[in-house]
């Protein structure tokens, strides 16, 4: 069979062009899917970032109310709901700092306090700078405080620091024995224990601020800080003092009239000191308490004050070192006690300094000391001691002829503070053995003491106290290398002090004057670079700040010594939403009471501004939430629910400010200045001369300072001196995966 078989080329041709149609139809629209799959991921991000910063507002509302108006142990509860992203806490890479200047015409900055080494620059180009102290504020559920025992101790007496706010206890309190778990107590409100340190114990634990007293003997005198104290001159109004039993003595000084409350366990009573208006004189109030047990007395003043506390008074001995009204050990101006005793004046400087009160005076030489009976015949009250030069002022108990001994503070010389480099050692004879306790302020030190004997040691993370037995006589105690320790004067066998914790006043010298920034060393070591497990156990262990408070000691007037300006440094837990749009790293965080985005294309933009309070008038107030994670939460993109507690509240200035200023971590420190700033753009003062702080009278609130596009803001009244508050709110949150 034959078959006619035909090609039709048309009928192939168009068969062809088909399928290269139908291939040019697909890629095209593949072409067309993959232009559009960035706008539809966009898309995506948009309406992610726009539900987690709504659920964001919804949580910044929530922990404002509670930092703002609750009491510790009140809580609220937010959930989170993701989309597609995750939920976890960033805890390194945010953090922010206020300032505020003490001094008419002054101005404090800082930088690079939340890069994780050991070093900050410091800039106050208007007077000279004489130190810088830093105190570790120990913020987050897993930093405790730690109280390192001196090596002489015989008690420790200790209670719970109430401040702002009361914690509903009862307090977790860990007592170590070499670096060991020993002891256990739960230490209510009002409470106190007197520990035995015969067995060992080196160190204790506490998850909040302790009142610690180390006495040795039958104890003797000290001065007592206050719960929450003035950064100006550390002053305070209220006190929390653990007892025990025996007689003992409370007295307070102040410039001005004082409405007193002395509370203890069984009963509370008022008391009244006036001011008799004599010349240069002070007001004082002594109270002999008898207490058959140990107790807590809580004290209360209506004016900025000073107590003495002694102890056993039966045995009538003690000695402690007094602040100056510019706030510091050594300085030019002292309230003085009218407890019968004798006062040392002790004069660091190369040149002599005549001392003076109301009816008498002396002259103190160059690196020597002089004693006087006090108080002087013929003057009733607390006189005022003025100096033409700055000085060190010790009240000691005396029998009339000698002094029973005691144990008092061996401020620095360099830095007027606490803790320094530099310390002298004039010791009188009088019949007491001598020794120095020698405590580090750091990591470690290498130090040595010459004059009358030539001594070496050091102290390091292996010896953090030592004993160093001295005889009478003049010397000069420098570290040679490492960093400050603090120094305290062992005369006989009795004697009290109150410790802080370890990470307090860490004071470093400066003594430079300069238009420019300034470098100065952290006691700590360098975390730069290390993984964020590292910063979580140095900050547990306190081998590095949490967050820190930093003063500016220097020149002011007659003073070289005086706290000049006061800065106070956060590094904040950053809750944050990651998610992916068109690129990968976007973000909606909260922190600080900020909701903050880098959506879109990693531009940082500002969701809800930090909350402060203005007005009426120059006033300026605000109180920051500090969230931090519990050790035992999760993190993930599940739905969340997030338990917030207020754990602590405390006050951390409430005081006259001549400036304050913002900063912020980046990388939305820019945009939160510029943010806070926008009612800027209504100043016409702002608008004829951009940068001028000084011709801008049309405007009070944020303004970016130095210059645009900083961090950095200022608060800008005109001139007019601030009414200036601020609060830390600590929060605990623990985040869980909501089942159901």
């Amino acid at each position: 069979m034959r078959v006619n078989t035909q090609r039709n080329d048309e009928a192939v041709s168009a068969a062809v062009a088909t399928v290269l149609l139908f291939g040019g139809v697909v890629s095209i629209i593949g072409l067309m899917l993959v232009s559009m799959v960035p706008i539809i991921e966009e898309l995506e991000g948009s309406i992610e970032r726009s539900d987690m910063s709504s659920q964001m507002m919804i949580l910044a509302q929530q922990t404002e109310t509670l930092s703002e108006s609750g009491m510790p142990g009140d809580s609220t509860n937010v959930e989170l709901i993701p989309i597609d992203g995750n939920v976890e806490w960033d805890l390194t890479r945010g953090g922010m700092w206020y300032s505020s200047t003490w001094q008419d015409e002054s101005t404090f900055r800082i930088k690079q306090v939340l890069d994780f080494d050991n070093t900050i620059e410091v800039k106050h180009p208007e007077t000279f700078t004489s130190s810088v102290c830093f105190d570790d504020l120990r913020l987050g559920p897993s930093r405790p405080f730690i109280y390192s025992a001196p090596i002489w101790a015989d008690t420790a007496q200790i209670a719970i620091s109430t401040g702002l706010a009361i914690p509903l206890g009862p307090v977790e309190v860990k007592l170590y024995q070499q670096e060991q778990l020993s002891q256990t107590l739960d230490l209510q409100i009002f409470d106190t224990e007197v520990i035995d340190l015969s067995p060992g114990i080196s160190k204790f634990e506490s998850t909040h601020e302790l009142v610690i007293f180390y006495s040795m003997g039958v104890g003797g005198a000290t001065l007592v800080s206050p719960s929450d104290s003035n950064p100006k001159d550390n002053t305070g109004r209220n006190w929390i003092i653990p007892l025990n039993d025996g007689n003992n003595r409370i007295h307070i000084m102040s410039e001005h009239s004082n409405e007193i409350n002395i509370e203890t366990s069984s009963e509370s009573t008022d008391y009244f000191a006036v001011n008799q208006d004599e010349f240069r004189a002070g007001v004082t109030f002594t109270k002999e308490i008898l207490m058959d047990e140990p107790d807590v007395v809580r004290v209360s003043t209506s004016t900025d004050s000073h107590i003495i506390l002694q102890t056993d008074t039966d045995n009538n001995s003690g000695s402690a070192s007094l602040i100056s009204s510019n706030g510091n050990y050594l300085g030019n101006e002292f309230i003085s006690p009218s407890l019968d005793g004798e006062i040392t004046f002790t004069n660091p400087g190369t040149r002599s300094v005549t001392v003076t009160w109301r009816g008498g005076g002396t002259s103190i030489p160059a690196i020597g000391s002089v004693s006087v009976s006090w108080p002087p015949a013929s003057v009733d009250g607390a006189p005022i001691l003025d100096a033409d030069g700055d000085i060190f002022v010790t009240w000691k108990v005396t029998d009339g002829v000698n002094s029973p001994g005691g144990i008092h503070l061996v401020a620095a010389s360099d830095t007027g503070a606490t803790s320094g480099k530099n310390h002298n050692l004039l010791i009188d004879n009088d019949g007491n053995s001598n020794s120095i306790s020698i405590t580090k302020a750091g990591v470690s030190s290498k130090w040595n003491i010459t004059g009358d004997a030539s001594i070496d040691g050091e102290v390091s993370n292996q010896i953090q106290n030592q004993i160093q037995a001295i005889n009478s006589g003049t010397y000069n105690f420098n570290v040679d290398e490492g960093h400050p320790v603090k120094i305290h004067l062992i005369k006989g066998e009795n004697g009290i002090i109150q410790s802080k914790h370890d990470g307090v006043e860490r004071c470093s010298a400066v003594n430079m004057m300069a238009s420019g920034w300034i470098t100065v060393d952290l006691p700590w070591a360098s975390l730069a670079g290390q993984e964020d497990l590292i910063i979580k156990q140095a900050w547990e262990s306190g081998s590095f700040p949490s967050s820190l408070k930093i003063t500016l000691i220097g020149h002011n007037g007659a003073s070289t010594h005086s706290n000049l300006a006061t800065s106070w440094v956060f590094h904040l837990s950053r809750l944050t939403y990651t998610f992916t749009s068109s690129i990968t790293g976007m973000e909606v965080a909260y922190s600080g009471g900020a909701v903050v985005t880098n959506h879109p294309e990693f531009s940082p933009s500002i969701l809800r501004e930090p909350v402060d309070r203005a007005g009426p008038g120059p006033r300026f107030a605000a109180t920051i939430p500090s969230m931090h994670p519990a050790t035992d939460g999760i993190s993930g993109g599940g739905k969340l629910s997030l338990d917030i507690e207020l754990s602590s509240r405390q006050t951390l200035a409430s005081e006259v400010a001549y400036e304050v200023r913002r900063g912020w971590a980046e990388p939305y420190g820019v945009a939160i200045a510029n943010e806070a700033s926008d009612g800027l753009d209504l100043s016409e003062d702002w608008t004829i001369y951009p940068g001028r702080l000084d011709l801008l009278n049309d405007y009070v609130g944020w303004v970016p300072d130095p210059s645009i596009g900083t961090s950095e803001a200022v608060w800008h009244t005109n001139g007019e001196p601030i009414q200036f508050s601020l609060q830390l709110s600590s929060l605990d949150v623990l985040m869980q995966e909501v089942i159901g």
